[in-house]
């Protein structure tokens, strides 16, 4: 059975008006996010990956959180190392929202694996673990979303240097520090004593 003869699939302007319904429905039910695009320091030739990361830029856009009864994932477990949290989420981005705002200044074509996702929601970063570029497939021949599976983010004292104090505040909160007091005074015999 052919197809009907009075609707064509590549038709620019239903493209656009397919994409502007999704962008306002990711504006009305989505959450504002803050997507931070990785930048490589240094490599690790040997094992292939990074060996240090920094974070320059916080760009906020509109996602919709697929899953209505919480973040996926194996949850919390408990193991012999303590407490583990394993949460997962889904977020869909529109890829015009996404090249307008971040894709600029990222210098990609589309978002990439192993960059972060601040929900203020939950105040929790979550990295992009995989991008679906195709779903839903070609709906009017066009791909107008990214699906971006991501998981809790661990951080492990990664340079974030954004103009966002709840991103800056999370850094210094999970950074590596030690804090010494060196107090001097001297005892009866003479002698500097440091506590």
């Amino acid at each position: 059975m052919p197809r009907n003869v009075y609707f064509s699939q590549a038709v620019r302007s239903e493209q656009n008006l397919y994409e502007d319904l999704i962008i306002e429905s990711l504006k009305i039910y989505g959450q504002d996010i803050y997507y931070l695009p990785r930048e490589i320091v240094s490599t690790d030739d040997l094992l292939g990956e990074d060996r240090a990361s920094k974070f320059d830029d916080a760009f906020m856009i509109e996602a919709y959180i697929e899953g209505t009864e919480g973040f996926e994932g194996q949850g919390d477990l408990y193991s012999k190392f303590g407490l583990e949290v394993r949460d997962e989420v889904n977020f869909v981005i529109s890829r015009r929202i996404w090249d307008r705002y971040v894709g600029i200044d990222a210098d990609s074509e589309r978002p990439q694996e192993g960059d972060l996702i601040f929900l203020p929601l939950s105040n929790k970063f979550f990295e992009v673990m995989f991008v679906e570029h195709e779903q839903p497939f070609y709906q009017l021949s066009n791909l107008p979303v990214y699906r971006l599976q991501c998981a809790l983010y661990e951080y492990n004292d990664e340079d974030f240097d954004v103009n966002n104090d709840d991103i800056s505040q999370l850094e210094r909160d999970g950074a590596f520090r030690y804090e010494l007091t060196l107090q001097t005074g001297i005892t009866a015999a003479g002698k500097v004593e440091l506590d």
